[in-house]
Formats: C-alpha cells, sequence, structure tokens
C-alpha cells in the first residue's frame, strides 16, 4: 500500500512540475523545418496489395479435400487458405472462433453440397480467390 500511495505521489508530482508554461515553440524555426524537408519515401498506391496475392484456379482445388480441412480445421480457417483467401483470414476465424460458429458451419455446408452436386452446385467456386470474410452473401 505504502508503494501505491508513493507512485501516486509522484506522478502527482510530476504532472505538477511539467506544465505548458515551461515549454515555448518556435513557429519560424517550425515553418523552415518543413520548408527544407526532404521526401523520405513514397507511397505507390497504383498497385493495391490485393492484386499481389497469388491466384488459385479451381482446377488445382480439391472439393473433398477442402470439406475435410473445412470440416475438421474449420475454426482455425485452414479450408479458406486452401482455397486462395486473403492470407490474414486464419486469424479472423481463429480469433473469432470460426465466426462464433456461423462462417465456419455455413462454409462446410456449402462445401459439402458442392461434394455431392445439390442444386446449383460450384459453391466452391464463391471461395476461390475471394478475400471477402464472408463470401456466401
Amino acid at each position: 500500500m505504502k508503494k501505491l500511495v508513493l507512485s501516486i505521489i509522484a506522478v502527482i508530482a510530476i504532472a505538477f512540475s511539467a506544465n505548458a508554461a515551461n515549454y515555448t515553440v518556435d513557429n519560424s524555426a517550425i515553418d523552415n523545418l518543413i520548408e527544407n524537408a526532404e521526401e523520405v519515401f513514397t507511397l505507390d498506391i497504383a498497385a493495391p496489395a490485393a492484386a499481389n496475392l497469388p491466384t488459385v484456379s479451381q482446377k488445382e482445388i480439391n472439393t473433398t479435400t477442402a470439406f475435410l480441412l473445412s470440416w475438421l480445421l474449420g475454426g482455425f480457417g485452414v479450408h479458406r487458405h486452401y482455397c486462395g483467401t486473403a492470407p490474414w483470414m486464419w486469424a479472423v476465424y481463429t480469433f473469432t472462433g470460426g465466426g462464433l460458429g456461423i462462417l465456419w458451419s455455413v462454409d462446410t455446408l456449402l462445401i459439402f453440397l458442392d461434394l455431392i452436386k445439390v442444386g446449383e452446385g460450384n459453391y466452391l467456386n464463391k471461395f476461390i480467390n475471394n478475400q471477402k470474410i464472408i463470401v456466401w452473401v
């Protein structure tokens, strides 16, 4: 308790001793510094980061493998990584528990429907190279 009280007193003493009246601002020196500054680095906005990602083709993805990855490791987003989505997608799935289990369940269901070719099929195409978190919307 003594350490806590002494720490609080030290913080208050430092706060009172360091007030804004002790500091001066020389606007002309700041203006001179800005005028003589050199550009150190440039940002190339022309090429977005998503354009540099590797792409996956439908031929490279096995639907059975995608289903097994989704069923066994879907909570970690491994199936999304296998299908070529954003490389950070595993973090979204891992830290949200597969989107509270909702994203994981719907992903697994869509891949399963594509596996057994129910309805229109080609549900797996929604996952391939898709950078969105919710691919089925």
